[in-house]
């Protein structure tokens, strides 16, 4: 009976103990990349940019984000046109940190978090995810 106690007391707990968020962004599909692609690199608007990968908030699946790469440039926020796999470029990052009021603007706190879009917050330049609050 006292091994009972113990496993029992330890199987409760493990019930209980509260469950961490999921926010997992999500590799895009075939058709998605090369929508995401050509518009983050249409945006970009250099020779020189070099799409890198992008993601799909799951959250809300009409959010993504692209990695680019150039001088000046990193990064654009796509919004997906509603039943197509194709996407418009609504916000995108310089070769600086923007701020999350501009992010904030553009999609739902949840997609910025699930999509990991860090910002300067307030007048102290400090930087974390735009989705916390």
């Amino acid at each position: 009976m006292s091994m009972r106690v113990p496993a029992l007391a330890f199987l409760v707990l493990a019930l209980l103990a509260p469950v961490p968020a999921v926010a997992a962004d999500r590799a895009p599909s075939l058709a998605e990349v090369r929508s995401i692609r050509a518009q983050a690199l249409k945006a970009c608007g250099q020779d020189t940019c070099k799409f890198i990968g992008a993601r799909v908030s799951t959250p809300n699946t009409r959010f993504a984000w692209a990695d680019v790469a150039t001088d000046g440039f990193s990064g654009v926020l796509l919004k997906r046109k509603p039943g197509t796999h194709r996407f418009r470029v609504v916000g995108w990052q310089g070769g600086g940190i923007g701020e999350c009021s501009y992010w904030r603007d553009l999609a739902p706190a949840r997609v910025l978090r699930d999509l990991k879009v860090f910002g300067l917050v307030g007048s102290t330049g400090q930087v974390r995810n735009c989705g916390r609050t």
